[in-house]
């Protein structure tokens, strides 16, 4: 009995371990670093959850169409040692994102860099997104 219980055990730990690390998925297989896109746009919202932070924002494209743009960040965890901060971006400010675009999909991002914009147009701070 005691046996039966022991491998039962093992199995069920088995399974509740390998759920949480095949969720992951492959940073390549997603994104691809050799379609690079810089976009310039309006934060419309900056989600720093786990596992991994987003990034909303809006760029007209040559054609003056708003574009809604989905950029993945690191985990708010990564971010916050980084210095990022729930203010560091708001709604309304203007950056400039630096990220591999996806495969699958055409206006979503992983980040590599974000700088903010003055009011003047100059660049502001630069912020780094740890790629994981």
């Amino acid at each position: 009995m005691k046996i039966k219980l022991l491998v039962l055990s093992s199995i069920l730990t088995g399974l509740l371990v390998s759920g949480p690390l095949s969720a992951h998925h492959n940073f390549r297989s997603e994104f691809d670093i050799n379609m690079p896109v810089i976009v310039t746009g309006t934060v419309t919202r900056l989600s720093l959850t786990n596992p991994h932070a987003r990034l909303y924002i809006d760029a007209v494209d040559e054609n003056g169409e708003v574009i809604h743009w989905d950029f993945e960040l690191a985990a708010a965890s990564a971010l916050l040692r980084r210095g990022w901060k729930r203010d560091t971006l708001l709604e309304g400010d203007t950056v400039i994102v630096h990220a591999a675009r996806a495969r699958n999909a055409p206006y979503v991002g992983n980040v590599e860099y974000v700088t903010t914009v003055n009011e003047d147009g100059s660049e502001g701070f630069t912020y780094g997104s740890p790629r994981e």
